[in-house]
């Protein structure tokens, strides 16, 4: 990191999804380093190889889903489907030889600061024997954990009384045969969207239960042609327009959001609804149009893609049931109005319980500040989304405070590492060992950014999973990407404790 440097410092990268594949890659090029990356899967990919469920694409243009540095010209959909986007991440992966340096099958089970020696003692584990334990020290962290994987299940459902196959879409079970079976799916939200209209087509019966319904607009998803993919390919420029194009234009959708009780807002809001009732009407299933169309504001939750799911929803073999389950007697599930149906499969859609992130990772700080008693007393705290305070060296993205509903996680992701890297470079432009925000630069940064949500439709009174136990929302940035980039484009350090080498 400095010319006067003995000895480079070590990186741990944990996960490799978008995070710690953008990670690993920026340490190498930015500060020469080669970290260590952790994986609990048998590969790369994160979120894009560990769901697998049918119907599972992206919803974000695949021009801005996708890391800048790393531009891919034959994206064949405006959209992605799973499969091309894990391929997408192995060939980085590959292309940057990073599956040398990747531990896999791998569970990190323990982070402790060693203030003595100011760097970060790490135990993991071999998923499949535990009794295979292994430890290391590093002086930086990046946890790339993800906020979409560990599965969240229905509260008060007694799915343990069901006597058949339960899977939750996040740990999908391919070896359930679904053909001609009735099946119940329990959700209502982005991944239950997807799901329903590919599994309705297997099924001789599908249940959608949903106490709260999903705004829902056409994706205006569409393949990209030969023409188009070669232009791409051979004139950069041309590709990179694009992405700003639809960088700008994607961005632009947050006005939903941030300004739903403007006379703009309540215009989206009233189109949207519009178009959600034609589109019932169209396929004769007027019904459905007060069951379906949400009271909540546009973008309180997340706004969800799709030209097929309100159509699935409407066809013959498909029962929409906006009660919740009371009970569950063999095979039978029995609503809160008093109906039953007997199903042979019971699928959870249910998302993912953001707040609980790190599964069984345990992570103590300075003075054995245990992270997830910290979470769960105040709601997660984070300086920028990137850092917290207490745990120095300990670098975050896409955890509390940078999740979107309107653009691309990716983008965000770039940022964030962009942010970290640069307080690395200070750390070794100065002779310095470690860095952790202040306690006040902390509070003042979450007390912005709390009041910042203030008019927006994530105050619209609606339920999220970026709600905390207080429902004081924690998950999610208040604003545009562009708006977050301004906020971390360049470290502040007199919000920071820097630490002198022993």
């Amino acid at each position: 990191m400095t010319s006067n440097a003995t000895k480079k410092p070590t990186v741990a990268v944990i996960g490799t999804g978008f995070t710690g594949i953008c990670a690993a890659i920026k340490v190498k090029q930015e500060l020469g380093i080669d970290a260590e990356l952790f994986e609990i899967a048998k590969d790369v990919g994160g979120t894009w190889e560990a769901n697998t469920y049918p119907g599972l694409e992206c919803d974000i243009p695949s021009h801005v889903y996708s890391f800048s540095f790393e531009p891919n010209p034959n994206w064949t959909r405006h959209f992605s489907p799973q499969a091309e986007i894990h391929t997408y991440l192995r060939n980085i992966a590959k292309k940057y030889d990073l599956y040398k340096n990747t531990r896999f099958e791998t569970e990190m089970i323990r982070a402790e600061w060693n203030e003595k020696e100011n760097n970060w003692l790490l135990e993991w584990r071999n998923v499949s024997n535990h009794q295979e334990i292994g430890s290391g020290s590093f002086d930086f962290v990046f946890a790339g954990l993800g906020p979409f994987r560990v599965p969240k299940y229905p509260q008060g459902v007694p799915i343990d009384n069901f006597d058949g196959p339960v899977v939750h879409t996040a740990r999908w079970d391919h070896s359930i045969d679904f053909t001609n079976k009735k099946v119940a799916v329990i959700g209502s939200g982005a991944t239950a969207v997807q799901l329903i209209p590919a599994l309705r087509k297997l099924t001789h019966h599908l249940y959608s239960y949903q106490r709260t319904p999903a705004w829902v607009i056409k994706r205006n998803q569409f393949n990209y042609s030969r023409i188009t993919k070669f232009l791409f390919r051979w004139v950069p420029l041309y590709m990179w327009v694009y992405r700003l194009y639809l960088f700008f234009r994607v961005d632009l959708s947050y006005i939903k959001i941030g300004y739903y009780n403007t006379w703009i807002g309540r215009f989206l809001r009233n189109l949207t609804a519009k178009s959600m009732a034609s589109r019932l009407q169209r396929v004769g299933r007027s019904d459905l149009i007060p069951k379906l169309i949400p009271d909540f504001p546009l973008g309180c939750k997340r706004i969800t893609k799709s030209e097929v799911y309100l159509e699935a929803l409407a066809e013959k073999n498909v029962t929409l049931i906006r009660s919740g389950i009371k009970s569950i007697q063999g095979r039978t599930l029995v609503d809160n109005d008093g109906n039953e149906a007997e199903v042979d499969v019971l699928v959870l859609a249910t998302g993912y319980d953001v707040q609980q992130f790190t599964g069984n990772f345990d992570v103590y700080g300075r003075n054995n500040t245990r992270l997830v008693e910290q979470w769960m007393k105040y709601a997660p705290r984070t300086y920028k989304t990137v850092a917290m305070h207490g745990f120095p060296n300990l670098f975050l993205a896409m955890g509390p405070s940078a999740g979107l509903t309107h653009h691309s996680a990716v983008v965000m992701i770039e940022i964030q590492i962009d942010y970290a890297i640069k307080c690395m470079k200070h750390l070794g432009r100065n002779g310095l060992a470690a860095i952790e925000p202040k306690a006040a630069a902390q509070e003042a940064f979450i007390t912005k950014l709390q009041k910042s949500f203030d008019g927006t439709a994530f105050k619209g009174g609606c339920s999220s999973i970026f709600l905390d136990q207080n429902n004081e929302i924690f998950g999610i940035w208040s604003g545009t990407v562009c708006s977050f980039w301004r906020e971390l484009r360049k470290p502040n350090y007199n919000d920071f404790l820097l630490y002198k080498k022993n």
